[in-house]
């Protein structure tokens, strides 16, 4: 997203790399009997691990418009958020660039309405849905706490 990209730039030329808070918003897609859920093979990470699809919440937006949007780009699939798993903001990370940020993250649950799983070969390289037993290895420390409060049916949970 151009706008969100153009925002981050002209922040960075401003702080440098200096810790920023971001907002984030991922989103948990299961099959049909609940044992599997969506993940997905990220360009960013070298390692074979899983994400949880999601993104950045830019200026002017909502959770539940960037989470609709971050599906929609990634694997080409129209989605409604249907509720909120929960809410972590303890989460630092430092990102390649050297940028730093403290992620405040939220999950929601949502259904598919439409389109047909294709992933975009840009952020997504690889994307299916893996079932939750056992846990699958995630590829931070925040998109783990996530899956294994999934896994464990931890609804509502809230990690400051």
């Amino acid at each position: 997203m151009v706008v969100m990209e153009n925002y981050f730039k002209n922040l960075r030329a401003k702080i440098g790399h200096d810790e920023i808070i971001m907002s984030g918003v991922a989103g948990i897609l299961f099959n049909e009997d609940r044992t599997a859920v969506l993940l997905q093979k990220r360009s960013d990470s070298s390692q074979d691990v899983w994400g949880i699809p999601g993104g950045m919440i830019p200026l002017n937006d909502t959770n539940s418009s960037a989470i609709i949007r971050e599906f929609k780009e990634e694997m080409n699939l129209d989605v409604k958020p249907v509720s909120l798993w929960g809410v972590q903001s303890d989460f630092h990370i430092e990102f390649p660039s050297g940028d730093k940020a403290q992620i405040i993250g939220t999950l929601l649950e949502v259904e598919k309405i439409g389109g047909s799983l294709v992933v975009d070969g840009d952020e997504t390289t690889d994307a299916e849905f893996v079932p939750l037993n056992p846990v699958p290895t995630m590829y931070n420390t925040q998109h783990q706490y996530w899956i294994d409060q999934v896994a464990a049916g931890n609804r509502g949970f809230f990690k400051n």
